[in-house]
């Protein structure tokens, strides 16, 4: 597999992350990630009740691309994991409070279940 590109903190735009967080299901994908203990990283496959795994893997790209989230292959997982230390770097406080208002939206969409961690 062809290693996967993740821009460098620098290159991340906040144009970039707020186009990629204004889509509903990656809105959701986020706040079920922040849910997950740092030191975790939740499988892919978790999300399933988002959409289709080939329009999930569209959503993790657009995020991946972003700059929001990390992913890592290890065999045949895939792990998705936010990039917290350099979102908060790069845009102090930004992430807290995007994630703060997602909570509190109705229509967000949620996972019934807890996420499958590594």
């Amino acid at each position: 597999m062809k290693p996967v590109f993740h821009p460098d903190i620098d290159d991340i735009a906040a144009a970039d992350v707020f186009a990629a967080l204004a889509d509903p299901i990656r809105l959701g994908i986020l706040v079920a990630l922040a849910d997950v203990p740092e030191v975790d990283k939740a499988r892919c496959n978790s999300f399933t009740e988002f959409a289709s795994p080939s329009l999930l893997s569209y959503h993790f790209a657009k995020l991946r691309e972003a700059g929001i989230t990390r992913f890592r292959v290890e065999g045949t997982s895939r792990y998705l994991s936010i990039r917290r230390e350099d979102l908060d770097r790069r845009f102090p406080g930004l992430l807290d409070s995007v994630l703060e208002t997602a909570r509190r939206d109705p229509n967000l969409p949620r996972l019934s279940g807890p996420l499958t961690v590594s």
